[in-house]
């Protein structure tokens, strides 16, 4: 159950908090006083794509938290425990969004992601509004709608995942044929480049190595030159070397008439000096003797580097991928090599994955026909108190041609005839405006009396209805109350009646700004409350107000 939300400096809201309770809670206000906003927070905060920048204008960012009390809500605790959050009974939520339009999302305290947000907040809320009227004209809302009624979704999502499983083997099988219809010549192809890379027998970090080796050689004439003068200062030049002179300054400071510790510690570092220099110039002569610069040697290498370089080209590939390239060969010559036995498993695999399909369509079938006739029924009574006298719905599965489909075996789609002795006609045909807000609103009540989330979110769904009608509404929201939270943003007066909180909100001006503000009625204010929704504050209405209040009260 939603127990609060706060939100901070989002559209035209400068501060706003609201506490919700069980049951029917209304909320009223003139058209633009901002009614539908906290709708707009709740959603951006579970996960929603903000379409524009929500930003109240001149801050730098807004804040939406909710409060939930889970301690009914098995499922949002398991899913809470099941991805290592606290799960305590109280769930809070929260969003950041900045002015640059990043955003930023917590779980109980730890940093979420939105997929997670939208995963949880399936076991939270269910939201119906005016735009879900136009969408439940599209036979995919139709299908996903009756599935939710038939609580079939799982399966059905395990249905589109065999179809998918199903179509990528096939793809394979067709694949695999074309490959085979040429067997013969791809075969020879493959092995000829497979040989030619096994005659290349490019050894391991070889192409590193002779690119090293190249460069050493191109630069060889410098190379020797440093090497030589290098040798000189060291210890060859019979004038002036580095060993030289350190054996000289070491002689210098021998046989002192005195001992002197710190001395002695400068003429050891001068002996081990001495001593490495020796080993460089040893080492510096066996390097230069061991160059192999000749110009054999170059073109010994840069024809090797050709050949690497032409057959890497070949497949348009770099030298270092060709181990890959010889790899990937390989695999190809054995799947060809084998590509009947290959072809046979998969064909094998397809048949056994499309009778998992069957099956599992079957059931989907039979779950959907049963629970289109109940669903076509309920909501054929509910129209007839919803003004629709003589009207009738009914959902018809249609047989699909082909062998397999995303989504089952039959095309469901909603038909309505909304006066007697009419044939019932696709949904999309025949109702107008107001007769697709009073079906769509009786389909959101049936099936959010099934399947029954923690809290329903109604935004405005009674545009277009008045008299009985709108008593018949508020009946069917107070009736949903009693088992689950109801929150409904209302502008009829005999819905708002039917509360038992109610939550006015209003739009005021404050120097150059305007804000959204919210307040909860006492029993006076809702009188006030309702009889301008009646029609003003006059004596009339203030009575009318009353009787509402008064019958809702019994």
């Amino acid at each position: 159950m939603l127990t609060q939300i706060y939100i901070k400096n989002f559209v035209i809201v400068d501060e706003l908090t609201l506490e919700f309770s069980p049951n029917l809670n209304v909320l009223t206000g003139e058209t633009g006083a901002g009614k539908s906003i906290w709708v707009d927070a709740v959603l951006l905060a579970l996960g929603a794509r903000a379409d524009h920048n929500p930003v109240r204008e001149n801050q730098k960012q807004c804040n939406i938290t909710l409060c939930f009390d889970l301690r009914l809500q098995p499922m949002a605790l398991a899913w809470l425990h099941e991805h290592d959050f606290d799960t305590e009974e109280e769930c809070i939520l929260s969003r950041t969004i900045t002015e640059e339009g990043k955003s930023r999302s917590s779980l109980n305290g730890q940093p979420c992601s939105q997929h997670l947000i939208r995963q949880f907040s399936a076991h939270l809320i269910q939201t119906h509004s005016q735009h879900q009227h136009q969408a439940l004209l599209k036979r995919d809302i139709q299908r996903t709608q009756l599935d939710a009624f038939a609580d079939i979704a799982q399966q059905t999502t395990k249905l589109t995942a065999l179809f998918q499983q199903w179509q990528k083997i096939q793809n394979e099988i067709e694949l695999l044929k074309q490959q085979t219809n040429n067997k013969k010549e791809e075969l020879n192809l493959l092995q000829y480049q497979q040989n030619e890379l096994l005659t290349l027998a490019l050894e391991e970090d070889e192409w590193q190595k002779l690119s090293d080796e190249h460069q050493r050689c191109f630069n060889a004439k410098s190379l020797i030159d440093n090497v030589n003068t290098a040798l000189e200062l060291t210890t060859t030049n019979e004038q002036h070397n580095a060993a030289q002179l350190v054996h000289q300054a070491l002689s210098q400071l021998q046989d002192q008439p005195f001992e002197d510790e710190a001395l002695a510690n400068i003429r050891e570092m001068l002996n081990t000096a001495a001593i490495h220099l020796q080993e460089a110039g040893n080492s510096l002569n066996s390097y230069r003797n061991s160059l192999d610069l000749s110009p054999d040697q170059l073109h010994i290498l840069e024809s090797r580097i050709q050949l690497i370089h032409d057959i890497a080209r070949k497949h348009h590939c770099s030298p270092e991928q060709l181990h890959e390239i010889q790899a990937s060969l390989e695999q190809k010559i054995s799947t060809l090599e084998n590509s009947d036995l290959h072809l046979e498993t998969l064909i094998q695999t397809k048949t056994n994955v499309l009778n998992q399909y069957k099956k599992l369509a079957k059931s989907v079938s039979r779950s959907r026909q049963k629970h289109a006739a109940v669903l076509s029924k309920k909501v054929t009574v509910l129209m007839q108190q919803l003004g629709m006298e003589g009207g009738q719905f009914s959902i018809q599965l249609t047989a699909l041609d082909g062998p397999i489909h995303a989504h089952g075996q039959e095309q469901v789609e909603y038909h309505v005839s909304t006066n007697i002795g009419q044939t019932p006609q696709a949904m999309s045909h025949v109702v107008s405006g107001g007769e697709l807000s009073r079906i769509s609103l009786a389909l959101q009540v049936i099936t959010a009396e099934y399947c029954k989330p923690p809290t329903l979110i109604f935004d405005e769904v009674d545009v277009g209805i008045g008299g009985s009608t709108a008593d018949t509404v508020g009946a069917l929201l107070q009736s949903l109350s009693q088992n689950q939270q109801v929150l409904c943003i209302t502008h009829l007066a005999q819905i708002a009646a039917k509360g038992q909180h109610h939550f006015q909100i209003s739009k005021q001006v404050k120097g150059k700004t305007t804000v959204s503000q919210v307040k909860q009625l006492q029993q006076q204010q809702r009188v006030e409350e309702i009889a301008r929704m009646l029609g003003g504050q006059t004596k009339t209405s203030q009575a009318h107000a009353i009787s509402l209040l008064q019958l809702q009260d019994h």
